[in-house]
């Protein structure tokens, strides 16, 4: 995974092997997975997400419950919760 942090937005890059080991995490295995082994994109500012690419093409079927946890468990753990876009892209989808 890599992260950009540009202030007030963020751009993360996922591997196709950051999206495998997440899809196959013991404990908390997505089954389903239809992000597994693809590359991500994805750019957030304030308001949410602005820039998708999956594969390095825009992917309109990826399932959105799936990315917003995917990313949600990548970006969680690289920027704090005063970060002005950690609502959009974790807080809102933590427990």
């Amino acid at each position: 995974m890599r992260i950009k942090d540009n202030g007030n937005s963020i751009a993360v890059w996922l591997s196709a092997r950051d999206t495998y080991d997440w899809a196959h995490k013991a404990g908390a295995v997505w089954p389903c997975s239809g992000l597994s082994d693809k590359r991500i994109f994805a750019a957030f500012d304030t308001n949410g997400l602005y820039e998708l690419t999956v594969n390095g093409r825009w992917d309109h079927t990826i399932d959105s419950a799936e990315f917003n946890a995917v990313m949600a468990d990548h970006i969680g753990t690289k920027i704090l919760p005063d970060h002005p876009v950690w609502f959009v892209t974790v807080g809102q989808f933590s427990g």
